[in-house]
């Protein structure tokens, strides 16, 4: 959904709405759903940092339909963190300006006499200060705030590098070592950009070494229908070791200054895997094979070969 400006063309938004109750908890509106990526985590921790809050206080409500109404995009595209949360970055700073008109109110002073740092608006060169939990407190859903930031894109890159062994006699893959040197931007949360990580890599060798859907030609009947017969990558077809490593440069184009991550791992393990494989075929003068890299297929171009 997009809004519309008088006298100008579609300007896409990604809104974000913050409410508080008056136990001081409270609340975060997005249209960005979690499938998996720990958004009820990280989104209350970008708030939560900003405000100077506890993020066990703040809740996540995505795409609630009894929600306020909200312009923006879904979870797609590695876009979620950059876009959602940086929408909710700003929305959180127009908390921080509503709250100090508030706390100048509170503490009988000028707004402009007022700092806020590390969630504490202090009178500047005095020992007078409120915390923000205490204006939260105080005047509740007065603070309710609706921002909004227009989305643009960054630039994330990376170099993974695969180290495989193929045993000739059986054509399977052993992925010995993995290792991957990626720029995401400013992390938010370590914990989940590993793990997000880490499940992209698994997505990417277990394209590259099984992952086959396959239908018979007369019928037209799928004959990969459960994984009983369509490879899931497992554990013992991971690599003995993953090593992962960060090259940061923040993104100018949004307020946290992140970057893409959740198709990191899959983007750099699909070619990663298959110029390893075929770096190892090479002396036999193998240097083309399509996916996937099944014993069978391997087993068939080495004999082949030989």
């Amino acid at each position: 959904m997009f809004v519309e400006p008088a006298g100008q063309g579609p300007v896409p938004k990604e809104e974000a709405v913050i409410k508080f109750g008056e136990s001081g908890n409270a609340e975060i509106f997005t249209l960005s759903g979690s499938t998996g990526q720990g958004h009820e985590t990280v989104y209350p921790e970008i708030v939560g940092e900003i405000l100077g809050i506890a993020p066990e206080t703040i809740t996540l409500r995505a795409s609630d339909p009894e929600g306020p109404a909200l312009a923006g995009g879904g979870t797609v595209g590695s876009r979620s963190t950059m876009q959602h949360g940086g929408a909710l970055a700003a929305t959180a700073y127009e908390v921080i300006r509503k709250a100090t008109d508030l706390a100048a109110k509170d503490l009988e002073v000028s707004s402009v006499d007022l700092e806020f740092s590390a969630g504490t608006f202090r009178v500047k060169g005095t020992d007078v200060s409120v915390k923000m939990e205490k204006i939260i407190e105080r005047h509740g859903s007065a603070l309710d705030t609706k921002g909004h930031m227009v989305p643009q894109g960054a630039f994330p890159s990376g170099a993974h590098v695969a180290e495989v062994e193929i045993d000739p006699e059986t054509g399977v893959v052993e992925v010995l070592r993995y290792v991957a040197v990626d720029d995401c931007g400013r992390v938010m949360n370590h914990t989940l950009l590993e793990g997000q990580l880490h499940g992209g890599i698994a997505q990417g060798i277990g394209q590259a070494l099984g992952e086959h859907v396959i239908y018979d030609g007369e019928s037209g009947q799928l004959l990969t229908g459960s994984f009983m017969d369509y490879p899931m990558p497992r554990a013992g077809d991971q690599p003995h070791r993953i090593e992962l490593y960060d090259h940061l440069v923040p993104s100018p184009t949004n307020p946290l200054g992140a970057k893409g991550a959740g198709e990191a791992g899959t983007v750099g393990a699909v070619p990663a895997m298959a110029n390893a494989v075929l770096d190892a075929l090479r002396p036999l003068g193998i240097h083309h094979l399509d996916f996937p890299y099944s014993p069978a297929r391997l087993w068939q171009a080495i004999a082949k070969a030989r």
